[in-house]
């Protein structure tokens, strides 16, 4: 492993994305492009992405394809906003979904006949 990559390679291991790093003179060319076009932690995002764990890529050229189709970044830029996860979305389309429901079941309480209420007291009492 190149050590100006050493840093990349902590965080992408610290991410689950374990790679080979036997490289070429191509490869750590590249590599040092990358770095030097945008953040180590863009550069993790876009591994995790693409990552399978159920077909992991064995060395870290499959990352550097991947890392070769990224727009360029300045360095200094913001960190992009993290991604809503799906599981969020459909939580609060649960939680409109109940809201409607409960305020139906409300609505309809407040204009049922009060005596159907003591009926129904006395009958579960």
């Amino acid at each position: 492993m190149p050590e100006f990559a050493r840093t990349l390679a902590d965080m992408l291991t610290a991410a689950g994305c374990v790679v080979g790093w036997r490289t070429d003179s191509s490869d750590r060319d590249a590599l040092r492009r990358h770095l030097e076009r945008m953040p180590a932690t863009r550069l993790v995002d876009a591994a995790c992405r693409a990552w399978n764990p159920a077909d992991p890529p064995r060395t870290v050229r499959y990352l550097i394809k991947v890392w070769d189709a990224l727009p360029d970044i300045p360095a200094d830029a913001p960190a992009a906003p993290a991604p809503v996860p799906a599981a969020d979305h459909q939580q609060r389309s649960t939680d409109d979904m109940f809201a409607r429901a409960l305020e139906r079941a409300r609505s309809r309480s407040a204009v049922e006949d009060p005596a159907d209420h003591d009926t129904q007291k006395a009958l579960i009492a």
